[in-house]
This record gives C-alpha cells, sequence and structure tokens, in this order.
C-alpha cells in the first residue's frame, strides 16, 4: 500500500489522505487512484525498495485534461525518508505514465506476482491485463529512469502522455548513506513531493517523444 497525501481543491477527492494498493506492472487499465488538476501538488509516500524484487509503485495520478500528444510536466518539490533520518540526496527511481495499448507488445510468459492496484487477483479483468502488463525493465526509455538521473528536490522531469488522463506513478525511491556517492539497492520506505502541470500538444509543440529529465542546477554544479 502506499499513501497519497492530498491537498484539496488540487484534487477531486474530498478527502486529504487516502491509502492506494501499488502496482509493479504498467497497463493503460490500471485504474487511477486519484485525479489531480494542472498545477496541483501532491505527496505520495512510497514502500520500501528491495534489491532484486520489482519496485512496488504509488499511482497511478490522473491530470485533468491530459490527452495522448500531450506533455505533463513533473516538478519535485522534495524527497524524504519515512523515519525521518538523514536523506541527502535522495531521488525517485522511476516517475512515468502508463504506456499506450500499442506499446504492451506480446504476453509476458511469467504474469505471476503482477500487482495491479485496484485490479486484485480474482476480478475478471485480473488474468488479461497481468499477462500484458509490462515491467518497468522493459519499458526502456518510455519511463524517467531517475536512479540514473539523479533527481532531487528542484528537478523537472517532461513525461510525454499516451493515454486519457497521463496515469502517472512513481515509486523505487532511493536513499545514499551520508557521505557515500551512491545509493543502496535498498533501502527504507520514503515519500515525494511533486507538482504536475500540464501543457497540451506538448510532443508536437516541443518534441518531447521521451522523459526529459532535467536536475536541479544547483545540485549539478
Amino acid at each position: 500500500m502506499c499513501l497519497l497525501l492530498l491537498s484539496a481543491p488540487e484534487f477531486t477527492t474530498g478527502r486529504s489522505t487516502q491509502a492506494v494498493p501499488g502496482h509493479n506492472r504498467w497497463h493503460p487499465e490500471l485504474p487511477a487512484v486519484a485525479e489531480l488538476i494542472s498545477g496541483g501538488s501532491v505527496r505520495m509516500d512510497c514502500e520500501a525498495a528491495r534489491a532484486g524484487t520489482e519496485a512496488v509503485l504509488c499511482g497511478p495520478l490522473s491530470v485533468l485534461g491530459a490527452e495522448p500528444g500531450d506533455v505533463i510536466v513533473v516538478d519535485v518539490l522534495g524527497v524524504g525518508r519515512a523515519d525521518g533520518h538523514y536523506a541527502g540526496g535522495a531521488h525517485p527511481g522511476v516517475l512515468g505514465c502508463a504506456p499506450a495499448a500499442t506499446a504492451l507488445g506480446i504476453a509476458d510468459p511469467e504474469p505471476e506476482g503482477a500487482l495491479l492496484g485496484h485490479v486484485r487477483p480474482g476480478l475478471d479483468a485480473y488474468p488479461r491485463i497481468a499477462a500484458r502488463a509490462l515491467r518497468s525493465a522493459a519499458r526502456g526509455q518510455e519511463i524517467g529512469r531517475c536512479d540514473v538521473a539523479r533527481l532531487t528536490a528542484g528537478s523537472r522531469i517532461l513525461l510525454p502522455v499516451h493515454v486519457p488522463g497521463a496515469k502517472l506513478s512513481v515509486g523505487d525511491l532511493h536513499f545514499p548513506e551520508r557521505g557515500a556517492p551512491d545509493c543502496r539497492p535498498d533501502g527504507p520506505a520514503g515519500w515525494i513531493d511533486i507538482r504536475v502541470n500540464l501543457t497540451k500538444r506538448g510532443i508536437e509543440r516541443f518534441r518531447v517523444t521521451s522523459p526529459l529529465l532535467m536536475p536541479d542546477p544547483d545540485q549539478v554544479a
């Protein structure tokens, strides 16, 4: 499970907090767990990363008005550990939008263990969606691999939209030890604060066809 801390009126839900199931696969039919307006912000509490396992992501969030061909601009406002300890250069490991149905490709020969958010085992749709849903490793350049870019507070990510609502998910947070140059492959649970803005026809207007990762200049210098 992950927790969304919602800031009304930026969300269409009336609750200030919402516990939602996570997912470790990508599919356009995964239901959104909340709706966010352009310019809205949210804190997403994510599960701990575990080496050798599929990262459990928080989301997807539906951005109102987003359509295929648009671009969403995600500003990272902060990242931290759930236990309150030093987080240093904490950053998301994975951040992206749902894939288009045409990108699903062939069926996964080993769909066991697929977590699909609100599409739970026992539901009629689960076997069909689990068989075609993509693992993060299979999405290549379609999602932001922020473990490489080391995105921190002040960073910005431009993401092409492939499905109505964009369906944004984030997770696999990483936290370097104090003074260490790199992150451990596993670690504690954490949170990330983001703000999302919608740019209509961004793919056509700005030629953003894959995630554009823009680290905080102060962190790069």
